[in-house]
């Protein structure tokens, strides 16, 4: 099985190649309400998550929705 990297706020990241994204979500336990994730400076709506695939050095930015008031 052939491992890439890739980058979460700039944090490296060993996953599985062809590894969709919703799949390294899941793997890192990362939280998803109020998130939007980037990748490569792209937002990937939640409805793509399933079907994005990840590759190699892809820069992977996570968001945290903050209501405020």
């Amino acid at each position: 099985m052939t491992m890439i990297t890739v980058w979460l706020n700039n944090q490296a990241i060993e996953c599985q190649s062809q590894q969709s994204l919703i799949e390294l979500v899941e793997q890192l336990t990362l939280p998803t309400v109020g998130a939007a994730i980037a990748i490569n400076q792209a937002i990937i709506t939640r409805s793509d998550w399933s079907t994005t695939v990840l590759n190699h050095n892809d820069q992977i930015t996570l968001f945290q929705v903050i209501a405020g008031g």
